[in-house]
């Protein structure tokens, strides 16, 4: 049997105590910066000693949590800094990581968790259907919307119920949170968000078949909507829904394919294909239908099921 050395003891747990009043000292730090930047270099702290170095200090008690609720707590701050709409931050009983309420969808409720290795990074997700949002890679400065779930999430009951303005302010909260992102240099991809950027919204295949298109002709109708074919340099079809219009447009290509695209013509660049798919459950239905030719194209290999 080993003796028991008491002053190596000692000096391990110095040295764990030591590890613990950096990670409070971060902790602090978070809490309190304004800076979204320096949110990030702290978080990326906060992350990798969870990362590294936790396994020589973790004790199993109440005030331990792991790394997603870090990445909570920091777009949060972000989401408030971003967003003229409040974020709260929620700590449900018994668990370890946080969720986040947003004013504008008070009966969902959103979390992070960590992607897999093959994709690295976080997704937030809505807790109750399960359906991610977006993707966060903090370490190699990524945020990508999930096009596919994303739209799923917009027919729920919980975002129906909100409505059209808060759905618009939820897109403009990650459009604003997005804009703060480029600035330090992040790759970012949310197509279909953006009321100021509604042309040129590739769908995931090239050369849309006859019977898909005409698919959405006869949905349409059966719902009292005429959608009308467009000829000339840009073929496709167009849809009006009051001032606003939603086109189908094919474009000519060099490889000799045709790449459609959506385009959305409003004059106050407020409706998003996202909009549509609330305002037209027809179009919605023909979308998810079709999702593998006729989906937003985004950042699918991010996006690990």
């Amino acid at each position: 049997m080993d003796k028991f050395k008491t002053q190596l003891y000692s000096s391990q747990l110095k040295a764990d105590l030591d590890l613990f009043n950096q990670l409070q000292i971060l902790i602090d730090a978070l809490s309190t910066t304004e800076n979204m930047p320096e949110s990030l270099t702290i978080l990326q702290k906060i992350l990798a000693f969870d990362s590294h170095q936790s396994k020589m200090v973790r004790i199993d008690n109440d005030y331990w949590f792991p790394s997603t609720h870090w990445v909570t707590i920091a777009f949060a701050k972000i989401s408030d800094q971003a967003s003229l709409s409040p974020t709260k931050v929620v700590l449900p009983n018994a668990q370890k990581v946080a969720e986040l309420h947003f004013s504008e969808w008070p009966n969902a409720a959103f979390r992070f968790v960590q992607a897999p290795l093959a994709a690295g990074g976080y997704y937030l997700v809505e807790t109750a259907q399960n359906l991610r949002v977006l993707y966060w890679d903090i370490a190699h400065k990524r945020f990508y919307l999930d096009t596919k779930q994303f739209a799923q999430l917009v027919q729920t009951q919980a975002v129906q119920l909100a409505g059209l303005d808060a759905l618009d302010t939820f897109q403009k909260r990650l459009t604003a949170i997005a804009s703060q992102f480029i600035e330090i240099a992040y790759d970012i991809d949310l197509p279909g968000i953006d009321g100021q950027k509604q042309v040129d919204l590739e769908m995931v295949r090239k050369d849309l078949s006859t019977n898909i298109l005409d698919s959405l002709f006869v949905l349409g109708a059966k719902q009292q909507f005429i959608l009308k074919r467009m000829t000339g340099e840009k073929s496709g079809a167009i849809i009006t829904i009051g001032e606003v219009s939603l086109k189908l447009t094919t474009h000519h290509i060099n490889d000799g394919h045709e790449q459609w695209t959506y385009d959305i013509i409003d004059d106050n660049r407020n409706v998003t294909i996202y909009t549509l798919f609330q305002q037209l459950p027809f179009f919605y239905q023909w979308y998810s239908d079709h999702l593998t030719v006729v989906g937003l194209k985004d950042k699918r290999e991010v996006f690990v099921d």
